[in-house]
């Protein structure tokens, strides 16, 4: 008799393809079809597109707020049609609203927090509490947390919104496997006209207050001064983009700033880049410091959340302190200028990929999933 297989069913309610939707895709493509059945609720957009090209089984429900009760409703009537074992709901909105549309059914429940640690801020000072006491209040009605770096598990805990026996830290993953050769970079540099004498700095993420690109953009006019062939490319697209593309006239750097807007993949890119630099604010692990040390590119990274979990510096990149557009510039400047320290950081993130791989990531959900089935 074949062993019955566990069903899961996913909720997120960012379609986009940034942090936490692309580790989705990579947890669900990866799941043991042996072992798992998998559905995923989500909004329309790029993720959705991504599970419909790999025929897995999706439902469309709008998450247009973390007060969509309509939301809710669609969610609850999908799990009680479907009756999964497990429900595994990623990112805060779609946290709060698979929490609630679960409530009395006898359906396991996991969270996946990809955001806060001690580092993360909403502006509002009110709003940060209502979302803290909101998570509190949700932890009754979830089996397990996930947190994707001990940054995000130890603040959970410290805060009490959950308890150390109910969380788990399971790290994003890479796929460490060379990706196949072809001609994309030499099309990237013809479109972005980035010739071969110029200096490339680059960053991939969301446009947003806490990746604070404003540090990278303050740092550039110091490094032209000693290097007026660098360019700086900015992957990602986000609520302050307008507002960043203005700044670039103001510092008079507009001509060394490339845009990019959101890309569907970020390999090729990188591949361009001399140096890869990340100075977010709060960062709950770091997915695209891994994106880079996999194209071979050396990394310049702020020492926040779970990001010195990743890094150890001058071993397999440098940590620099958020907020400090001086500090950084200095930095990128002696790391352009350091050949050797280049290679050894290059060298350090090859070894650093192998520890955080898709297969481990899987490996550890599907026993987490395992584990709450058979309590």
């Amino acid at each position: 008799m074949a062993k019955k297989k566990i069903s899961v069913v996913y909720v997120i309610a960012d379609s986009s393809m940034t942090g936490a939707p692309r580790h989705l895709l990579s947890l669900v493509s990866n799941l043991d079809p042996k072992d798992f059945s998998v559905s995923v609720i989500l909004p329309q957009g790029p993720l959705a597109e991504a599970f419909n090209q790999q025929r897995i089984n999706t439902f469309l429900v709008p998450m247009r707020s973390r007060s969509d009760m309509a939301a809710v409703n669609a969610i609850q009537k999908l799990l009680v049609k479907y009756d999964p074992d497990i429900v595994h709901a990623h990112g805060q909105r779609a946290g709060l609203l698979a929490r609630l549309a679960v409530k009395g059914l006898p359906i396991k429940v996991v969270y996946t927090e990809h955001t806060w640690t001690k580092d993360f801020k909403l502006d509002n000072p009110l709003l940060h509490w209502v979302h803290l006491r909101s998570m509190r209040m949700l932890d009754k009605w979830t089996d397990a947390t996930i947190a994707v770096s001990n940054a995000v598990a130890d603040f959970l805990v410290s805060m009490n919104i959950t308890k150390p026996d109910k969380i788990k830290v399971i790290y994003n993953g890479i796929d460490i496997v060379a990706d196949r050769k072809d001609d994309d970079e030499a099309k990237l540099l013809e479109k972005y006209v980035i010739l071969q004498k110029d200096i490339v700095i680059g960053t991939v993420g969301s446009l947003n207050m806490q990746k604070d690109t404003v540090m990278l953009l303050r740092a550039m006019p110091r490094i032209l001064k000693k290097l007026p062939n660098a360019k700086l490319v900015i992957v990602g697209a986000g609520p302050l983009q307008k507002w960043l593309v203005g700044l670039t006239k103001k510092l008079r750097i507009d001509n060394s700033v490339i845009f990019t807007g959101m890309l569907p993949k970020v390999n090729a890119i990188l591949k361009t880049f001399s140096i890869f630099v990340l100075c977010s604010r709060s960062e709950s692990f770091g997915l695209s410091i891994l994106e880079a040390m996999k194209a071979h590119v050396p990394v310049i990274a702020t020492r926040v959340g779970g990001i010195p979990e990743i890094i150890t510096s001058n071993r397999n990149g440098i940590l620099v302190e958020p907020g400090d557009p001086k500090q950084l510039a200095i930095v990128i400047m002696k790391l352009l200028n350091d050949k050797k320290l280049q290679r050894k950081l290059v060298m350090g993130g090859d070894e650093t990929l192998h520890r955080f791989t898709i297969t481990m990531m899987v490996r550890e959900t599907e026993k987490l999933y395992k584990q709450l089935i058979n309590k």
